[in-house]
């Protein structure tokens, strides 16, 4: 790679923090693309070489924050015992909560974005499918049967499970300062 497709590389990705950043502050509506060049200290110009429009960025950010969650499927794998899918999946989310801001802002832009009026047509197409509780369904029931997961609803376990992460990365967002807990102590909201 050469040192001019790096710099590209790091300026996409500077676009896309300082998009970021402006979405969760302000909104879609509100944001500008004068506001990312000025915040960046770029030309509006040199925005439009990265991204057609601040529709687009918004779609390339919910595009990121859907790989997230699609990384988290990976841990769920025949024959791991259903409590280490949880361990190994939470402490990867704390390691990159714990490492870079974008994850835990990430966080609150999915949030929003899901519950959003003003998201734009093509953004909440992208979240169509987005859907975090089903697949932990079956690991939830084997779990339980194993004596591993606390017996409950296995819905309301998920959604007890992933509410106080999203819980723990939208403070982080807003108050980066504050300690990390422990990702077993996530976990342990689903142990036996």
């Amino acid at each position: 790679m050469t040192k001019r497709d790096q710099q590209r590389i790091e300026r996409r990705e500077q676009i896309l923090a300082c998009g970021l950043d402006i979405l969760i502050s302000c909104g879609y509506e509100a944001m500008k693309i004068r506001d990312i060049a000025e915040g960046l200290q770029i030309s509006t110009g040199l925005f439009f070489n990265y991204f057609d429009s601040k529709e687009k960025l918004y779609a390339e950010l919910i595009k990121i924050g859907l790989s997230g969650p699609e990384n988290m499927l990976k841990f769920i794998v025949p024959d791991a015992k259903p409590i280490d899918v949880f361990e190994k999946m939470t402490f990867t989310i704390f390691e990159a909560l714990k490492s870079d801001s974008f994850t835990a802002k990430m966080f609150v832009l999915m949030a929003q974005t899901i519950n959003s009026e003003t998201a734009p047509e093509s953004v909440k197409n992208q979240l169509a499918n987005y859907d975090m509780l089903t697949p932990f369904l079956p690991v939830v029931a084997q779990g339980q049967q194993f004596g591993a997961i606390k017996p409950g609803n296995p819905t309301a376990l998920i959604l007890a499970y992933w509410g106080a992460v999203q819980g723990v990365a939208e403070n982080l967002a807003l108050r980066p300062d504050l300690p990390l807990p422990e990702s077993s102590w996530i976990v342990d909201i689903l142990r036996a």
